[in-house]
């Protein structure tokens, strides 16, 4: 049975499990300042408790705060919610982080995704054309856009791409991964649109994570479908066993209790 709790039970209970470092590193990374610094685990673990609650949903959206727009995120219901208040929910925002959550937990599957997709890849404002991009690419996982002309889409993602603002590309460049895995007969255009685009993302690839390139993203995800392992992480795994302390070495090491030298 799921958990009733009001507004200001949540809050309470969110704030108390902030952690200041957690803190500190959300807010570098764009959460703003309202903000407790809750591990992203202990907010599933609330939204199980509370399961899909609309109305308390938005109250937690209009509070502001990082984490209770991320908890929204869980407990809002898709089937529930009307453009007006999708549109209200994402236009304002300025965090890709969190636009990316309320479109990959709620709006994608709304019955008026297709709606939002159009009007926001048509627009002007970055965050709302990631979301169309990003929209896009979560019904064609879905297998629910079956009228789109995919070679014309692949076209304009080429097209576009290049002179995006950041946030744009990324989404951008989201959809043509997607769209590279989820449709096999066009894999290879794919990637060959990845490789003409070339490497635009100049960033680091951070220690654990696929790199943005669409061809080596693809060629990752295929790999991990059929069970096998890139080189990348072939090393990450080396790497991991080199510092990890040997057991064998361990006990070696150790005397043998007294008990046991006896036998």
């Amino acid at each position: 049975m799921p958990k009733t709790m009001t507004l200001s039970q949540v809050m309470k209970q969110l704030e108390a499990q902030g952690d200041e470092k957690v803190r500190q590193r959300y807010v570098r990374d764009g959460a703003g300042d309202n903000v407790f610094g809750v591990l992203l685990g202990k907010i599933r673990g609330l939204a199980e408790e509370l399961g899909t609650n609309h109305g308390l949903g938005l109250e937690l959206w209009a509070t502001g705060n990082h984490e209770a727009r991320v908890l929204a995120c869980m407990v809002l219901d898709p089937a529930a919610l009307t453009q007006k208040e999708a549109r209200a929910l994402l236009e304002p925002l300025s965090n890709a982080t969190l636009a990316d959550e309320l479109v990959g937990r709620v709006l994608v599957q709304a019955p008026i995704a297709e709606a939002l997709q159009v009007r926001w890849m048509d627009g002007d404002k970055a965050l709302p054309r990631r979301a169309g991009w990003r929209l896009l690419a979560g019904r064609i996982a879905r297998g629910l856009a079956k009228d789109l002309d995919v070679r014309a889409t692949l076209a304009r993602i080429e097209r576009e791409l290049p002179s995006a603002p950041y946030p744009v590309k990324e989404g951008l460049n989201f959809c043509l991964v997607w769209m590279g895995l989820h449709l096999p007969e066009y894999t290879p255009e794919a990637i060959a649109i990845g490789e003409r685009l070339g490497r635009w993302d100049p960033r680091p690839i951070p220690k654990g994570c696929t790199s943005s390139y669409a061809p080596e993203w693809i060629a990752a995800a295929l790999a991990l479908r059929r069970g096998e392992k890139t080189e990348a992480r072939k090393a990450m795994d080396a790497a991991a066993k080199k510092k990890a302390p040997s057991t064998s070495k361990k006990s070696a090491g150790k005397k043998p209790s007294a008990s046991k030298r006896a036998r």
